[in-house]
């Protein structure tokens, strides 16, 4: 049996030694004895016999000294820490299959929908080229863009996002094409609208329900001396205290659904994103209101100054500090999981970015960029360039570059941002920040995931002291109990989660 080239055995000061296998996405605690055979087993590349087998224990202990614990060696053919030889390539191509039947997933339609790309914000980061346009979708547009959708006869179901821009600008386009979306024979998923929030009134609040709006995102930047001098009007004029109301109003609604406050964050105002997320949460205290940072990586593309933009070794820092500061897990914890296969409206083939006059993108990123561009809906034939539309499903595929081959954490990182790659490998861009901060942070995540899973461990000994002790053999696994895995399937279904 081999040693996987996904191993991590490590050593952490505060809690002992861990054996972390990516393939198989599992964790090993680890007493001194145990840690010390895993790197004889390390070194040697492998174990001599499988753990499966008939042996005698006995006679192979003095040859190999794992053998000696014929469970722990299952144990570790379990996690694939141990595998047989070529069994890491099948299981590659395996998930390399399963990416592609997902990217080609006909059963599902995505829309992000831009109704215009106007904003009434002028934000440095904001990733668009012009806010100035005045383009708002038209009748015309609107009647085009139904009739695509209405062309996916065979989908079965429908999503949308409500982007710009400022889609709260064309608030009669969310009207009318929701009302037409849910008048088509297709099971409607409903919508998530990403808005600044300035004019989320009582009256545009009052139907979000009936809209099916069952998420909306509202981007804050810290208290508001701090939002004030970033997220500004047009004429400069501040809009925290504007905001603030309009989701106060959004809590005491009879809204269904949820908000979620993303918190833009680089080296100007990471310190003050724990302030702001208590106030939020002290002052909406009881309501479905969730705050979260998100990181502001721009491209050398941006105008805005990037030595504020935070790299990998910064946000891992940044969200251990938060977690130790003030108890707070990042997104999904700390442990690996989400979208292992890097699928999201860019790779799969039903998501589509729908701009104000029809035109057809693959990624939000692209939007008001002409050479993006892909198709139209206003076109007798919708898709005008399939070959870009084919370039961000299989020419950012990672599992066909040899660098991502080579690295030890692709099954938990699927790749990184789609359109990210596809500008640095295809369209040879610069500085972009390709790879997850797993790649050199892994072990420091899951220390921090161990110390939250100790935390919980101690916490229900306490209050249940009757409960059955741990196993004591010097080893456990550790990692979450297995979930299905719904991100890469809800990515076309809902892509507004880690947009601005």
């Amino acid at each position: 049996m081999e040693w996987s080239r996904y191993n991590q055995l490590f050593e952490s000061a505060r809690f002992g030694g861990f054996l972390y296998n990516a393939l198989s996405n599992t964790l090993i605690e680890l007493d001194e004895a145990h840690y010390r055979v895993l790197e004889g087993l390390r070194d040697r590349g492998g174990a001599e016999s499988d753990p499966g087998a008939e042996a005698d224990p006995g006679a192979e202990a003095a040859a190999d000294p794992a053998a000696a614990d014929p469970d722990f060696l299952a144990l570790l053919r379990e996690g694939k820490a141990l595998v047989e030889a070529g069994e890491e390539e099948r299981l590659l191509r395996a998930r390399h299959y399963e990416r592609h039947a997902r990217c080609f997933d006909s059963s599902r339609l995505g829309l992000t929908i831009c109704p215009t790309l106007r904003c009434n914000f002028r934000c440095p980061y904001c990733f668009e080229a012009s806010q100035e346009g005045g383009a708002t979708m038209t009748p015309e547009t609107v009647d085009r863009l139904l009739a695509f959708i209405a062309g996916y006869k065979d989908v079965r179901a429908l999503s949308l996002a409500w982007y710009g821009g400022e889609p709260t600008l064309a608030w009669e386009v969310i009207e009318e094409v929701t009302a037409r979306v849910q008048a088509l024979d297709v099971e409607y998923a409903g919508a998530g609208l990403v808005t600044n929030g300035y004019l989320l009134s009582a009256e545009k609040i009052a139907r979000l329900n009936d809209l099916q709006i069952n998420s909306v995102q509202i981007t804050l930047d810290g208290p508001r001396e701090v939002h004030d001098a970033r997220r500004v009007l047009a004429g400069g004029a501040p809009t925290y205290a504007r905001i603030l109301a309009n989701v106060g109003l959004l809590m005491a609604s009879p809204y269904e659904g949820t908000c979620a406050i993303r918190v833009n964050v680089d080296r100007r105002n990471l310190e003050s994103f724990l302030e702001l997320r208590a106030e939020l949460l002290e002052r909406f205290a009881g309501t479905k209101l969730s705050v979260y940072a998100g990181h502001v990586n721009t491209s050398l593309t941006h105008s805005y100054d990037h030595a504020c933009s935070l790299d990998l070794g910064d946000w891992a820092a940044f969200t251990i500090d938060l977690y130790r500061r003030g108890g707070l897990l990042p997104q999904g914890g700390f442990y690996p999981a989400g979208n292992l296969h890097g699928i999201c409206v860019a790779t799969s083939h039903n998501g589509f970015v729908v701009g104000p006059s029809g035109e057809l993108y693959k990624c939000w990123e692209d939007v008001g960029k002409p050479e993006m561009v892909i198709g139209d809906v206003t076109a007798e034939e919708p898709i005008t360039d399939p070959g870009l539309r084919a370039l961000y499903a299989l020419g950012t595929d990672p599992y066909d570059d040899p660098e991502c081959l080579a690295c030890n954490v692709l099954p938990i990182c699927g790749g990184g941002c789609a359109n990210k790659r596809l500008r640095a490998k295809r369209f040879g861009e610069a500085g972009l920040l390709l790879c997850s901060p797993y790649k050199e942070h892994l072990t420091a995540y899951l220390e921090e995931y161990y110390d939250a899973f100790l935390s919980r461990e101690i916490c229900a000994a306490v209050l249940a002291p009757g409960a059955a002790a741990k196993d004591e053999k010097g080893y456990r696994m550790v990692q979450p109990q297995p979930r299905k895995d719904e991100r890469d399937a809800a990515a076309v279904m809902s892509p507004v989660a880690e947009q601005v």
